[in-house]
């Protein structure tokens, strides 16, 4: 991976459990970590008669390539753009090095 590519910053976000004056446990998404990603496209996969039924759900879902950190762990939180999405799936590539990132956005 060429470190031109990485265009693009991520900032990952961990849970951390707080209890508030009133005994209250709480959830809460706290900055651990900001890093520089490149953002891959995705196709659309068509059948025979050109249509996609993933059409619908293209525009919730990212894939971006960052170098391999051990901080980067599945179920975290990245912001990105202004918009939170939640990180489902990590792919080491064994090759290069790097991270492939599975991100789904997060309707609020």
């Amino acid at each position: 991976m060429r470190a031109g590519l990485l265009r693009e910053t991520l900032v990952f976000k961990s849970a951390i459990e707080t209890q508030g004056p009133t005994g209250a446990v709480r959830r809460e998404y706290k900055e651990v970590f900001q890093c520089r990603a490149c953002r891959k496209k995705m196709s659309l996969i068509a059948d025979k008669d050109g249509v996609s039924a993933m059409e619908q759900f293209i525009g919730h879902t990212l894939v971006s390539q960052v170098r391999n950190y051990p901080i980067i762990k599945e179920n975290q939180h990245v912001v990105y753009n202004g918009n939170e999405y939640n990180l489902k799936m990590v792919n080491l590539q064994i090759n290069d090095n790097s991270l492939l990132l599975t991100l789904e956005k997060i309707d609020k």
